[in-house]
């Protein structure tokens, strides 16, 4: 019957159409010649062997765009990604070329030497992030990349394990890490978790049609066929041409909503019409069917044999009956309906306001499905009829519409032909059924529907559309009930199929909800800090859920943070009863520990060391059990066993030497233990000099030597020169004293240092000082010194030694007095920004003088590193001595400023000055100074200091210079 039917419409100007495609094709040919294309491949070839990869890698792209099914493009391309390191690149387009020639072993070779340096490569890197993570296990870039590694190495469920690790850490996951995620969710088959987390996400970001894309997939493998229509609708409403939304929305969507149910009235083919009578009685006589699709074929009813066909596709695709009619109708359809297509789009040129050829050309590219150029004809047509009041072709732009995705537009023209028509069943369900694509005015939907189930209660669209919404109601009892009436009326209808599939997917995930429901109710709980007050709900969950040992162990975790540990114990044994768990297992430990059962921690942290001897915290929690059970040298072990380790960072270090200083230590043992703390080296120089030509140089070094934490020992060794002119001092104190002009002065002394108290440093000193040609004498030093840096600081120092080393006059190089000096002083800066600073100094000399220096200092800080103010200096001594500076009720105004240039953690530079006003010799005095301090190592600090200014003594200008530098050296 079909050949007959089919040689029976051959005709010469079917033949004519086809020799003039040929003579187009034979014009249109491509441009390149395949000289000019084999060109691209030798340059190519030539770029390589000059090992310019990137060159190479342009041209082929041009060589495979024209040759795509030869392998040799794809495989010479891999070899320049390859030398690029472009490994993934690589694998993929020898894979390709395999694809093309299986049985070339060249490929093969090259595609197996790549995998194994490729996957060398990501096994490197996944060790290295897990050594980023026994640092910081908080850290979900980590858990990221090692996620990524496996998923190239297609190891795809430990490829899935680690991405579900990384979104436990990042809530804030980006689209891109949760498509690829799906890629894997998609080859492990956890389809319902992939259902859920794009659920999730596309409620994050409902702007990104890739993920409305993926999701509607994922709902088409569940069978949620309205749902995935939805998604895939979405996606393409942000980017209309996105192919792959395309070809999900093709599968999802078949239009049962439009078919047409009856032959129309006005036809009177008794055959028709006694087929489609007795396919209505019994919807399953595939052999009246096939009887139909020919009487329809013979009638040219194509579209609605085309139908027919469709319904039969399933049971009888590739038998040869079946074949031959659907070849039939496929190539009568594109023939055929190409012509009617140019026929009508002819008449449109010639008349753009006939309307009965736009509503022929629109219904033929609609048969076609290339809805948008139907659109086009008709977005046309009411540009220029703007007020056309034609029911039909309203409704069929409506139609066009919403096929083309345009919903909104669709749903306007149809708002407004329901005005005009108000009860119109068929626009009355049209309506009904965008509403539920869209979820907009589901109640009104629910009224229409119920209209047109009143009137046609056989109508399966109807019976399909309420199920639906029922199901957008989560009333699966209803929706099943209107699923079973559709069945009865046509069983082999394909969207009756997906709409019982969509229930029994909907129940199963409306249930999942549900408990998930609960789950994060006692989440939220725990997040709020009521454990207690969680467990409730983590109970009612596993009571109901399948338990798993993930959620048996996150329960473990609540009943331990809720403080009842025997139960968090018996919730790890569950967790880790079906095969070892890492994490159940650390956990469990830590309550045994937590129980002080020692014994039972001792042991289950030992065995955690020996299943993962990498991870810190079983090594680590061993000790402090060990330190529980008073076996304090096997804690030190563990402790001293993980100090050893290079990937260590600074926390993790200072937990455990914590813990080591709480472990008891005596005897030698101890000593051994804490001896030395610390050993340091402090060198030091400074000089003086003045414009009475006194000259001072110092130099030398001490050394310290921590006994314990709190005790040091030191010792120091300086040596300090002086001399001065003769011409420039006092003829009358020089003919009345002893004077050479040069001394060289050596000091050696011990030291001892406590620190009891933080902040607070504890120091004395004594020794010897020898000078040439006197006697050796004894210095004694102490101080005590108290600072919270930038904050407050008060220190006191006492000073026993010969006179010159402390009131720097030439007059005493030659001559011996001893002095004993006291010194108290300190700083404060306030939190509104007031700052306050001075000293009071007090000393005594052998030759019956005494005296006291007073300065004070009052300013603001200004700016975050300048602080200015006002100075105040007096200094008085008994008597005016001939051989140093000795005032009598000597005192100065000044205003200073102190500005810190650089202020770091490793470097502090401060430049400070002042000017003022001495008024007993109406002078001017004028300062300046420079202190940097900086850290040049971690063990390795410097200080230098640098002063000059000039002020009066005794009615006369002094100006002096002054600088020191010393340094800090922990050796050990």
């Amino acid at each position: 019957m079909a050949n007959s039917l089919i040689n029976r419409k051959k005709s010469f100007s079917l033949s004519f159409i086809l020799m003039g495609l040929f003579f187009v094709f034979l014009l249109n040919s491509s441009a390149q010649t395949p000289s000019e294309v084999r060109e691209f491949k030798n340059r190519a070839i030539e770029h390589m062997q000059a090992g310019r990869f990137g060159e190479a890698i342009d041209l082929l792209n041009k060589y495979i765009s024209t040759n795509a099914r030869e392998a040799e493009g794809y495989n010479l391309r891999a070899i320049c990604y390859e030398n690029r390191s472009q490994y993934q690149n690589a694998v993929l387009d020898f894979r390709r070329a395999i694809a093309l020639e299986p049985q070339n072993q060249e490929y093969r070779n090259n595609l197996n030497r790549v995998i194994e340096v490729w996957y060398e490569q990501l096994r490197k890197k996944i060790e290295g992030h897990h050594r980023e993570i026994a640092i910081d296990p908080n850290n979900p870039f980590n858990y990221l990349e090692i996620g990524k590694s496996y998923r190239w190495m297609e190891m795809w469920s430990e490829a899935e394990l680690w991405y579900d690790e990384y979104l436990l850490r990042d809530n804030n996951a980006s689209p891109d890490e949760i498509i690829r995620y799906t890629e894997i969710l998609a080859k492990t088959g956890s389809i319902l978790k992939g259902e859920r987390i794009l659920r999730e996400y596309v409620g994050r970001y409902p702007d990104d049609w890739r993920l409305w894309s993926r999701f509607g997939y994922f709902l088409i493998w569940l069978a949620r066929y309205n749902e995935a229509r939805q998604a895939f609708e979405t996606a393409l409403s942000f980017k209309p041409f996105f192919k792959e939304a395309q070809d999900g929305l093709d599968i999802a969507r078949s239009e049962a909503y439009v078919t047409q149910e009856d032959p129309r009235a006005f036809e009177r083919v008794y055959p028709i019409d006694r087929f489609y009578s007795l396919l209505r009685r019994n919807p399953a006589d595939d052999e009246t069917r096939f009887r139909l699709v020919e009487e329809l074929i013979r009638e040219e009813r194509i579209e609605e044999a085309y139908q027919q066909l469709q319904r039969l596709a399933a049971r009888h695709q590739g038998e040869e009956k079946f074949e031959e009619l659907w070849l039939y109708v496929t190539n009568y359809r594109d023939q055929n309906y190409r012509t009617k297509v140019e026929e009508f789009r002819q008449k449109l040129e010639s008349n753009p306001n006939d309307l009965q050829a736009v509503k022929s050309l629109a219904q033929y590219h609609e048969y076609l499905q290339e809805y948008d150029q139907a659109l086009q004809v008709l977005d046309n047509y009411f540009a220029l009829n703007p007020n056309e009041t034609d029911q039909t072709i309203r409704y069929q732009y409506a139609r066009v519409n919403a096929w083309a995705r345009y919903f909104d537009r669709a749903i306007n023209i149809m708002d407004d032909l329901l005005a005009d028509y108000p009860n119109n069943l068929d626009y009355q369900l049209f309506k009904a059924q965008l509403s539920i694509w869209t979820s907009q005015d589901i109640q009104l939907a629910r009224e229409y529907l119920e209209n047109v189930l009143s009137a046609r209660p056989e109508n399966v669209d109807a019976l399909i559309a309420m199920g639906s919404l029922k199901l957008i109601d989560n009333d699966f009892e209803a929706a099943q009930s209107f699923a079973d009436r559709a069945r009865e009326i046509d069983p082999n209808n394909n969207e009756v199929i997906k709409l019982e599939q969509n229930i029994e997917f909907q129940k199963l995930r409306y249930e999942e909800e549900l408990l998930f429901r609960i789950l994060n109710e006692g989440r939220e709980l725990v997040l709020d800090g009521d454990c207690e007050g969680a467990l409730h709900y983590y109970e009612d969950y596993l009571n109901q859920a399948e338990p798993n040992n993930i959620i048996l162990k996150e329960y473990g975790d609540v009943l331990f943070c809720a403080g009842r540990l025997t139960e968090a114990r018996q919730a790890y044994d569950r967790a880790a009863s079906d095969g070892y768990y890492y994490e159940a297992s650390l956990q469990r430990a830590k309550v045994a520990y937590a129980l002080d059962d020692t014994t039972g921690a001792i042991r289950m942290f030992k065995e955690l060391v020996h299943e993962e001897p990498y991870e810190f915290e079983p090594r680590l929690y061993l000790g402090d059990s060990y330190a529980k059970a008073k076996r304090f040298e096997y804690a030190r072990a563990q402790y001293d066993t993980l100090l050893t380790w290079d990937d260590l960072d600074s926390t993790e270090i200072a937990m455990i030497e914590l813990r080591k200083g709480y472990l008891p230590v005596t005897g030698l043992a101890a000593i051994f233990e804490t001896f030395p703390n610390y050993i340091g080296l402090a060198p030091q120089a400074s000089f003086y000099s003045d414009n009475l030509s006194f000259r001072f140089w110092n130099m030398g070094a001490r050394m310290e030597l921590g006994f314990t934490y709190f005790l040091t020992f030191g010792v120091s060794y300086f040596k300090t020169q002086m001399n001065a002119n003769a011409a420039s001092l006092n003829e009358d104190v020089l003919a009345a004293y002893p004077f050479t002009g040069d001394k060289t002065f050596t000091t050696f002394k011990g030291h001892l240092y406590l620190r009891f108290i933080d902040n607070v440093t504890i120091g004395a000193g004594f020794g010897k000082v020898n000078v040439d040609g006197f006697e050796t004498r004894d210095e004694s030093d102490a101080f005590i010194n108290f600072e919270k840096k930038d904050t407050i600081a008060v220190n006191f120092q006492y000073l026993n030694t010969d006179a010159a080393l402390v009131l720097y006059s030439p007059y005493l190089i030659d001559n011996r007095l001893y002095t004993t000096y006291y010194r108290i002083g300190g700083y404060y800066n306030h939190r509104n920004g007031f700052h306050f600073a001075g000293y009071f100094s007090y000393l005594t000399v052998t030759d019956g003088n005494e005296g006291n220096d007073l300065q004070l200092r009052i300013g603001r800080r200004f700016l975050p590193e300048v602080i200015a103010g006002y100075e105040y200096f007096y200094s008085n001594y008994k008597f005016d001595a001939d051989l140093y500076y000795s005032p009598n009720n000597f005192e100065s105004h000044s205003l200073f400023i102190d500005s810190w240039l650089e202020k770091k953690k490793h470097l502090e530079v401060k430049l400070g000055g002042k000017i003022g006003f001495v008024p007993a010799s109406n002078f001017l005095l004028l300062a300046a100074n420079l202190d940097i301090n900086y850290r040049i190592a971690e063990r390795l600090t410097m200080q230098a200091r640098l002063n000059l200014g000039s002020t009066s003594r005794d009615n006369a200008s002094y100006k002096y210079i002054q600088g020191q530098i010393s340094a800090y050296w922990t050796i050990y």
